[in-house]
This record gives structure tokens, sequence and C-alpha cells, in this order.
């Protein structure tokens, strides 16, 4: 599933405990598996995701460690129209959350949604994206939609260097 001429758009992500990230050059990560979300209702899948990676060995906090390999993080995309209450949004995640690995590992991003849909070849906003992502914001691999054993498999194969 990967997409060579996808890209990381440079943008400016906080995290729930309020540290700023400039995007894609500081995620934690020398991969880093960002779970977009563009919806509220698409927790359940961005959860699933997560989860799932998680059973299967990839770290799902950066809360804590330093020089992770691979590192899975959850990204609600907001439009900038909501910059304004960016306070209020983010102050409500975290406050119903409160776990500080959950907190750590959700960057909430403000600004033009086509912006960061773009360049990711995102094409629809019904379900999440997730996209294997390095430094230098290359995508090594990306889907759309709804967690599945043949997609953890195969975004793992693409993550193992062969």
């Amino acid at each position: 599933m990967s997409e060579a001429g996808w890209t990381f758009p440079e943008r400016t992500g906080r995290d729930l405990l309020g540290h700023e990230y400039r995007l894609p050059g500081e995620f934690p990560a020398r991969i880093t598996i960002a779970v977009i979300a563009f919806k509220q209702w698409h927790q359940a899948q961005v959860d699933a995701w997560i989860s799932r990676l998680g059973e299967a060995g990839v770290p799902v906090t950066p809360y804590g460690r330093t020089d992770l390999d691979r590192l899975v993080v959850e990204i609600p995309v907001l439009s900038g129209r909501y910059q304004v209450a960016r306070r209020f949004i983010d102050g409500g995640m975290a406050a119903s959350i409160r776990d500080p690995e959950v907190l750590a590992r959700t960057i909430t991003m403000y600004g033009s949604v086509d912006g960061v849909c773009e360049p990711l070849g995102i094409t629809s906003r019904e379900n999440v994206s997730v996209r294997a992502v390095r430094p230098d914001g290359s995508v090594v691999w990306g889907v759309t939609g709804e967690v599945t054993e043949q997609r953890v498999a195969d975004l793992l194969a693409a993550l193992t260097p062969g």
C-alpha cells in the first residue's frame, strides 16, 4: 500500500501534555506511524489501530521513552477555524483521557485540512488514514480505513528492512 510521492506536510502540532512539535522533523521515532483522524467518531478506529499495533509490538506512546525506532501516534486534524477554541478542545480531550501515555501520543493539528490530506494522498475523510512517516516527511506505507490483520501485516512488512 506504499505510495511513492506521499509526503507529510510541514506543520506544527501539540500533544495533549502541551509539548509542541514541528512535524514531520520532530516526530519522536525513526518511523512514526500516524493514525490520522478527522471526526470525533473516528476514535474507535484510532483505538483499534493503536491496540492492534501495540499487540504486534509497536510502542504506542513516546511518554518516558527516547531513541525509538518506531512508534504509533494519533493525530486529530481540525480545521483552522477551531484554532481559537484550541485550549478548550485540547483541554476537554486531555481532561477526559488523563492517562499521560495517551496524552503524549495524541498530537493535535489545526489548520488547513486539505493541506494535510493532499500531500498524504488522503482522498476520503470518512475513515482514519494511517501513514508510516520518516522524519524527512517521506511516507513508506499508507492506507485509509479500519484496521485488519492483513493491513497490520502489510505495514509491519513495509517496516522490516529487507
